[in-house]
């Protein structure tokens, strides 16, 4: 089973329903479902994803999609350790560096986010939700 990291905002795509895009996103939370996909997401981008829904939509709205997303994807714990391991990935953006490290703690076999190029010079290979295959 292929293990998935899953950057923030392909969750937001979803829960959103981007215009264009959450559409492919959408096909990783059915595998996650089906269980064709071990998927992993930190943390710190639940805390993201909850104020971003809860401005766009509403807490309640946001509150349950927490609860909906702990239970279908396995969540990356982050300490200090990792804020510290973060600093040593080479990308200039601090959140990606984080979603970087926490990918290469779980070992994940793929990071799928909607910003590629952000992330090129990570050793793990980089999709977008269109692009890649279980």
């Amino acid at each position: 089973m292929k293990t998935i990291f899953v950057d923030t905002n392909i969750i937001l795509d979803v829960l959103l329903q981007n215009a264009g895009l959450w559409q492919g996103s959408l096909k990783i939370f059915k595998l996650a479902e089906l269980r064709h996909i071990k998927v992993y997401v930190s943390a710190s981008s639940m805390t993201d994803i909850f104020y971003v829904a809860s401005k766009k939509l509403s807490a309640s709205i946001a509150r349950d999609a927490i609860g909906n997303l702990l239970n279908l994807f396995e969540i990356v714990e982050v300490g200090a350790d990792d804020l510290y391991g973060a600093l040593s990935v080479p990308i200039s953006d601090y959140e990606d560096a984080l979603q970087a490290w926490c990918a290469r703690k779980v070992g994940a076999d793929i990071l799928v986010t909607r910003d590629v190029d952000g992330f090129a010079s990570i050793d793990i290979p980089v999709f977008e939700p269109d692009n890649f295959e279980v």
